[in-house]
């Protein structure tokens, strides 16, 4: 329960006006009742249905505020089935797709449910502290104090004692369920109401909100959130002076880690080398070596030296996008060649020389035979950039003479390209304009990304005047995503590490797909083009594409309806996932050292791939303790099953092996390997500096 700030004046005033003192001496009657024998929680509500009628208002419990029960329409040529599904059968491509769907929950909806319910528990404290000042705080009798007492010291010799740094009641709520008791300070620092609740009021500001996870959205009473206020403070006399055996925690440096023992659990893992940029990229560096890593090449360039490798790497893919650039004129009405072309034929032997220095270099392992490692070359190079550039950006065409010479020109390049996609893995994700994305390495949300062509611009980006001591990594973006409604999609996987010695890896069956708002080009550059965050697309979605979803968001089960629908069905059992596992599990693995200090510790990551247009998926980012913060009603109704499914993964499965475990799918133990190959022999990568 999150605690109020001990003012008694402006919002708080108003709210415990709402409630009498007879209310508060009611409250104090009813001691006996114990916060966890509240009545059924609505978050099931959460769960859409179909209909095939048009939508009409409706509760799904007798709970649930009317007001709160109305339907949101969705694109009509697809179906999202939103419930949460705990198995992935197969789809049958030969079944008809759905033609509606409708979602029962909408943001503004889940916007009041949340408000309400915090409010309650803001109302709860007020009257709570008002009492306390007045001096007639309402009591428990010795029967029920003897109860709590009792209650704590089973869970203190059973070792059930847990502690929650932050707002994760959904988490609270599960342990005491299974008979654990919380260990909770009554003087611990409020939350700011007023700030939470004038967020939460504005739609566009949703993603600013301090809620860190869906609140419980239970029909608890304020008079029985009094009276767990109560409970708490007397249970605070048992259980301070003990080390509690479950932490669950966001913020690693929350927690003082001398005085934690071997028999804590807690939600945080050390040896993360995989959870920044700069060193997710150097991770998948060494790991790339020997094993296959769908992850785009990956440069450190406020590091001279790596600057300097991303340098070759620039100029090369600026070769072969032109290679590809006038191979796709061939079947095209693209003009690449005329008789007063403004480009010299020159480009096209300097682009054949220099590629075949590149396939013989690979060939024979001679990297001194490249040229563009040396400064040998560098006013040719120059020359090369300006000439490209005037193709991709001006659309000038090269100079020919004649018919015959443009025969040959394609004969040769089409050998030459089927020589080269032998040696880069990444030749097709790689596009033909050289667009890079470069991202500041400590900021997060899409904060300070941009996205650029030209080596000088990239420069200009990253020599800006710097306050924040920032760093950037350079990316290579990928030109060719898989396009829903024409927009660019991407997806966010959650995945959970438990024990890394020996290591275990779950995956999760659910998660959410997120749309950008505006048509996907590489012409335009603009960030509610190419940027999928929902920080990002909340405020563009006013004047997103046909088709995109109001949130610019589908859970999975939406996503996998979509691909029945346009015949695509079995890509996500055959390709996607499969291939996320693989990704994840070969990181994890490889990343890992042996944990000498702690026997058991879990950790919540989300994991942000990008597809291609042939649906395979690449990584580009691993966040460590994921936000979980109620911006769109999917992550909200997705958060609340994944909190409670990570107390059946901690807890109830580490002490039965047979426990459910929601739908987290165990992937990886030292008996278990699924959807993994983390040993495949793969072409040697492009990377420069290997």
């Amino acid at each position: 329960m999150i605690q109020s700030n001990h003012g008694g004046t402006g919002f708080k005033a108003k709210s415990a006006a709402r409630l009498t003192k007879g209310t508060v001496s009611a409250a104090a009657g009813i001691a006996g009742k114990r916060a966890d024998k509240r009545t059924s929680r609505v978050d099931e509500a959460f769960r859409p249905t179909e209909r095939a009628a048009p939508p009409t208002p409706k509760a799904f419990d007798e709970n649930v505020p009317r007001e709160v029960a109305v339907a949101a329409a969705a694109p009509a040529n697809v179906v999202g089935k939103s419930s949460v599904t705990r198995d992935d059968e197969a789809v049958d491509d030969n079944d008809a797709p759905r033609q509606t769907y409708e979602s029962t929950w909408t943001a503004e909806n889940y916007v009041r449910l949340l408000q309400k319910s915090l409010t309650k528990e803001c109302q709860s404290h007020i009257i709570l502290n008002s009492s306390c000042r007045d001096a007639a705080a309402p009591g428990l009798g010795e029967d029920a104090v003897a109860v709590l007492v009792k209650r704590a010291m089973t869970a203190v010799q059973a070792r059930r004692i847990f502690s929650i740094h932050g707002y994760y009641p959904i988490i609270s709520e599960e342990l005491k369920k299974r008979g654990w008791v919380e260990k909770k300070n009554p003087d611990s620092k409020p939350l700011n109401y007023e700030y939470l609740f004038t967020t939460l009021t504005l739609t566009n500001s949703r993603s600013t909100c301090n809620v860190k996870s869906p609140p419980s959205l239970t029909s608890s009473t304020v008079e029985s959130l009094i009276i767990e206020n109560i409970e708490n403070t007397y249970l605070w006399s048992v259980t301070k002076d003990v080390s509690p055996n479950y932490i669950f925690t966001t913020n690693r440096y929350d927690i003082n880690w001398n005085t934690i023992n071997d028999a804590t659990m807690m939600s945080q893992l050390n040896n993360l080398s995989f959870c920044t940029k700069v060193r997710l990229a150097g991770t998948v560096n060494t790991i790339s070596k020997k094993v296959n890593i769908k992850f785009p090449r990956t440069y450190n360039i406020s590091d001279t030296r790596t600057m300097h490798f991303f340098i070759k790497d620039y100029r090369l893919t600026a070769l072969l996008g032109s290679l590809k650039n006038i191979l796709s004129s061939k079947n095209s009405q693209k003009i690449m060649f005329s008789e007063n072309g403004t480009v010299p034929y020159e480009m096209i032997d300097f682009i054949e020389q220099r590629c075949w220095e590149f396939v013989h270099a690979y060939q024979t392992k001679e990297e001194s035979d490249m040229l563009w490692f040396t400064t040998i070359l560098e006013d040719c190079w120059n020359k090369f950039m300006v000439w490209y550039y005037e193709i991709i950006e001006e659309l000038a065409t090269i100079r020919v003479c004649n018919s015959f010479q443009i025969s040959d020109i394609y004969e040769r390049f089409e050998g030459l390209e089927c020589k080269i996609k032998t040696f880069c893995p990444q030749f097709f994700i790689d596009g033909d304009t050289n667009l890079w994305i470069v991202k500041p390495s400590n900021r997060c949300s899409g904060i300070g990304i941009t996205l650029e062509r030209r080596f000088n611009n990239i420069l200009k980006n990253i020599k800006k005047p710097n306050k924040c001591n920032k760093t950037y990594i350079i990316q290579k973006y990928i030109e060719r995503p898989l396009q829903i409604f024409n927009v660019k999609v991407d997806l966010r996987q959650y995945f959970l590490v438990t024990n890394t010695y020996p290591i275990q890896i779950w995956m999760y069956k659910e998660g959410y797909v997120r749309f950008c708002s505006k048509k996907f080009t590489v012409e335009d550059l603009g960030e509610e083009v190419h940027l999928s965050n929902v920080r990002v697309q909340s405020t563009n979605r006013k004047y997103r594409v046909p088709g995109v979803p109001e949130e610019c968001m589908w859970d999975f089960t939406q996503f996998k309806q979509y691909l029945k629908s346009i015949k695509k069905g079995d890509k996500w059992h055959t390709l996607i996932y499969p291939t996320i596992c693989e990704t994840i599990s070969t990181i994890i693995i490889k990343s890992f050292k042996k944990d000498t200090r702690k026997t058991f510790a879990f950790q919540l990551f989300g994991a942000d791939f990008v597809l291609t247009e042939h649906f395979e998926p690449w990584l580009i980012e691993i966040n460590s303790n994921p936000g979980l913060n109620p911006t769109t009603s999917i992550i909200a109704r997705i958060a609340t099953t994944l909190l409670k499914d990570i107390i059946k993964v901690t807890v109830d499965f580490s002490l039965n092996s047979n426990a459910e475990t929601g739908l987290f799918e165990n992937i990886y133990s030292d008996t278990l390997v699924k959807h993994c190959n983390t040993e495949k022999n793969i072409t040697k990568e492009y990377y420069y500096f290997q």
